[in-house]
C-alpha cells in the first residue's frame, strides 16, 4: 500500500512499486441501484482488459452501502486505487466517491460534488443555464402535476437522478403524461417533463480533457431507451456523425465546455440534441458512462484509436495523475 507524505501542494502518494503494474487495482462493479447488471458488465468488461495488459486487477462485486464494509474490503484485499465502473446511486451520484475521498483512497474518474452534480439532472441544468449551455425547456413536476395544451406535445418525461434512461417516456398526451409520471417516481423523487427536440441524437465522449469522435444515434424507437441501448439490435450508430465541420466543431467544444462546467474528470460522457436548424441542447452529462460492448464512449475511443484496454489504461492514468501518484 501506499505512504503518504504532504508537501505544498497538497498529499502525495509515494509508493515502493517500480511501476504501474505492481499496484493493486480494484474494479468496483454491481452496486445497489437499478443499474446493477450493467454495471456488473461494464466492469467484467474492464478487468479483461485490465487484465489483458497485465495489471494486478481485484475484482470487487459490490453489494452494500456501508462504509465500514468498504474500507475493510478495500484494505483487506490491498488496493491502492478504485476503478469505478459503478452505474446510478451510489456509484454515480458521488456518495461512493465521497467515502472514498474523505479516506483519501484514489479512484477513478469525477469527484463527489461533479458526480453529484452531473447525476442530479435539476440541479445540473441549473448549471448550465447559469453558463449559456442551452437545454431543453422544462418543467419540474410538483405535487398535483401539470396539464399541457395539445400544442405542447410531444414531451420527455424522466426521472430526475437515474441512468440509461430508465424511468424515460415520451408523450403525446395528458392522460400519456400521468402515467409515464407515476413510471419515473418509481426511479427518483423528482420528475423532468421537458419539450422534445425535434432532430438528431448525438453524444460526445470525453477522455482526459479531450472530446472524442461524435457519435450520432438513429433509432426505430421514439428515442435511445434502455432495450435499444442493452438489450435489441434497435439502434445504428454512425461514427464520425456526419456533419458540417463547423457544426461537428462546435458540438464538440460545447461537450468539453459541459465537461469542465459541471467540474469533471477522468471521463464522461455529455448526449444532446441537435435541432433542425442545428442548434444543440443539452440532455446530460453521463460521469460513469457504460464500458458494455454495446456502450458509445468504447465506440468512441475506437474512432479515435484507442483499443479498449487503452482506453481503460487511459482512464487509470489519468486518476494516478489526479491524486499525484509518484511511480
Amino acid at each position: 500500500m501506499a505512504m503518504l507524505k504532504k508537501n505544498s501542494d497538497g498529499p502525495v502518494r509515494i509508493y515502493r512499486a517500480k511501476n504501474i503494474k505492481d499496484l493493486v487495482i480494484g474494479v468496483f462493479r454491481g452496486g445497489v441501484s437499478a443499474e446493477r447488471e450493467i454495471s456488473l458488465l461494464s466492469g467484467e468488461n474492464v478487468i479483461k482488459a485490465l487484465r489483458s495488459k497485465g495489471y494486478k486487477v481485484v475484482d470487487i462485486d459490490l453489494k452494500t452501502r456501508d462504509e465500514k464494509v468498504i474500507l475493510k474490503i478495500i484494505r483487506d484485499n490491498f488496493i491502492d486505487i478504485v476503478f469505478i465502473t459503478l452505474h446510478g446511486e451510489f456509484g454515480e451520484d458521488g456518495q461512493f466517491q465521497r467515502i472514498l475521498e474523505v479516506n483519501n483512497i484514489p479512484f477513478t474518474g469525477s469527484g463527489s460534488e461533479a458526480s453529484f452534480l452531473s447525476m442530479d439532472k435539476i440541479q445540473a441544468r441549473r448549471v448550465l443555464e447559469e453558463n449559456n449551455i442551452a437545454v431543453p425547456q422544462y418543467w419540474v413536476e410538483e405535487e398535483g402535476g401539470f396539464k399541457f395544451s395539445p400544442s405542447d406535445f410531444p414531451l420527455v418525461v424522466k426521472p430526475h437522478y437515474a441512468g440509461s434512461s430508465m424511468g424515460v417516456t415520451i408523450v403525446k398526451n395528458n392522460s400519456q403524461l400521468k402515467e409515464a409520471i407515476k413510471i419515473a417516481k418509481k426511479y427518483s423523487s423528482q420528475t423532468i417533463v421537458e419539450r422534445y427536440i425535434r432532430g438528431r441524437e448525438l453524444t460526445v465522449g470525453i477522455i482526459r480533457d479531450e472530446a472524442l469522435p461524435i457519435v450520432e444515434v438513429r433509432f426505430k424507437k421514439d428515442f435511445f431507451d434502455f432495450s435499444s441501448k442493452y438489450e435489441d439490435n434497435q439502434a445504428e450508430f454512425i461514427v464520425p456523425a456526419e456533419l458540417p465541420p463547423e457544426i461537428y466543431k462546435k458540438i464538440q467544444e460545447l461537450a468539453y465546455n459541459v465537461f469542465k462546467v459541471l467540474g469533471c474528470r477522468g471521463l464522461g460522457r455529455v448526449d444532446l440534441r441537435l435541432a433542425e436548424d442545428f442548434k444543440p441542447y443539452i440532455l446530460e452529462l453521463n460521469s460513469i458512462p457504460g464500458l458494455t460492448s454495446h456502450s458509445l464512449l468504447p465506440l468512441a475511443a475506437r474512432e479515435a484509436g484507442l483499443d479498449f484496454s487503452q482506453l481503460c489504461e487511459e482512464i487509470l492514468k489519468d486518476a494516478l495523475e489526479t491524486f499525484n501518484f509518484i511511480l
